[in-house]
């Protein structure tokens, strides 16, 4: 009695540190994948799938109450259920834990299936459903091999998505084509705009809640969203910092709606970034998947150019024509600053890298250069920030971290 009263403290304990229910808590805080008895939980393989997505670099939310009696994972674009591969119970809620012996026979086999992105809708206009519709993944296959799978299915889903979705728009500052689910309304008048004129000088009235809406709206239903808004949401994210999803959440209900912010919203580092194709792909993210988090993918690039903060800053006095070393404090971007917005010169550069190597047949995106004017939106976001000294390390930023990714071939 005295060693349950004590397992019982530990599950609650951990079902209020983590969110979690009892039950939940209860299946995954110490009992294996599979038992002596033949029994199979759902709880401790969804708790592997998610070490093994982190390891991965995906971005993970947990969903720690159970629904359409499976339990949930985002992961990135995707959702992903754990659930049991046997039919559900006649009665219940259909929030039943799949680990409930009361609904479920828990020798029942498990399943993974795979959703993305997090809505799934058919499209008339293509005839097809967009997107991985509940595809089935065997839960007996090693965590590693189940998270591969998933890269594999999200990244096929992808290019096929990107390929296939007719250029139907234009950017009202550029004039490029572009499908129209790939541009963003982000100030007054309304001006329909592509990743690279977000913050262009004749954007005048900015809106911030108006793009982060657009941008979290249009990655939720479509995996054909251009990879360069990368730079634009972390951008944000790093203007507005940790208090991002509470700002937006009443700027959203100011505006009439009912949705409310991701919790990706609450730092550049959890949000997602599509990478270029394997073929094209920098030497330093080889290791990851289709997509990783934005913290993984700065650890990436850190890891193999440990240099690239001094570079820039080399790059910085060689345009103001000085010598390295002799810089007046007025010529310095600030270290502070430098991390705070070094995520968002990764997130643009990787992000504009990708969606050149998938789009090909379009200019070149490295316009986006001229079009970094922050003023405005950090009136909003940031009004104590001096936004001169960001906008000097995005310019010089994006071009260092480009040149050490692809380096510019010798003519010597």
């Amino acid at each position: 009695m005295t060693r349950d009263h004590f397992r019982k403290k530990a599950v609650r304990a951990h079902a209020a540190g983590t969110g979690r229910t009892f039950l939940d808590a209860a299946t995954s805080l110490s009992l294996p994948v599979s038992g002596d008895d033949g029994t199979v939980l759902a709880a401790r393989l969804r708790d592997d799938l998610v070490t093994a997505l982190d390891a991965a670099g995906w971005p993970v939310v947990i969903e720690h109450h159970p629904q359409f009696h499976a339990l949930l994972v985002y992961a990135g674009p995707a959702s992903i259920h754990v659930r049991r591969d046997a039919k559900p119970p006649s009665i219940g809620t259909g929030d039943e834990h799949p680990d409930d012996p009361a609904f479920f026979d828990l020798t029942a086999p498990l399943m993974v299936t795979v959703w993305a992105p997090l809505i799934v809708e058919y499209s008339d206009a293509l005839d097809r459903v967009v997107g991985v519709d509940a595809h089935e993944i065997a839960a007996t296959l090693p965590p590693e091999v189940i998270v591969a799978e998933i890269d594999r299915v999200v990244g096929q889903a992808r290019r096929r998505e990107v390929a296939g979705t007719p250029l139907d728009a234009t950017c009202g500052i550029c004039g490029d084509d572009w499908a129209g689910i790939g541009l963003a309304q982000p100030a007054r008048p309304r001006v329909a705009v592509c990743p690279c004129c977000a913050f262009d000088g004749d954007l005048l009235g900015a809106e911030p809640g108006k793009l982060a809406f657009d941008l979290d709206q249009a990655s939720s239903q479509n995996l054909a969203v251009p990879a360069g808004w990368a730079g634009v949401e972390a951008v944000l994210r790093c203007l507005a910092g940790p208090g991002l999803p509470a700002w937006l959440e009443e700027d959203w209900r100011r505006a009439g709606t009912v949705y409310r912010p991701r919790e990706s919203w609450g730092g550049a580092d959890r949000m997602w970034v599509w990478l270029p194709p394997v073929a094209r792909r920098p030497a330093a993210l080889a290791g990851l998947g289709c997509g990783a988090s934005l913290a993984r993918v700065v650890a990436a690039v850190d890891q193999a150019h440990p240099d690239g903060r001094e570079r820039f800053h080399a790059h910085l006095a060689q345009e103001l024509e000085i010598e390295v070393g002799e810089t007046g404090e007025e010529d310095q971007v600030p270290a502070e600053v430098v991390e705070r917005f070094w995520p968002a010169v990764v997130a643009y550069t990787v992000g504009l890298l990708t969606q050149q190597a998938e789009r090909p047949g379009q200019r070149s995106p490295w316009h986006v250069l001229e079009s970094l004017e922050l003023s405005e939106w950090a009136e909003i976001l940031a009004p104590n920030l001096d936004v001169y000294p960001a906008e000097t390390l995005l310019h010089g930023g994006i071009i260092t971290v480009r040149e050490l990714l692809v380096p510019i071939p010798s003519r010597n």
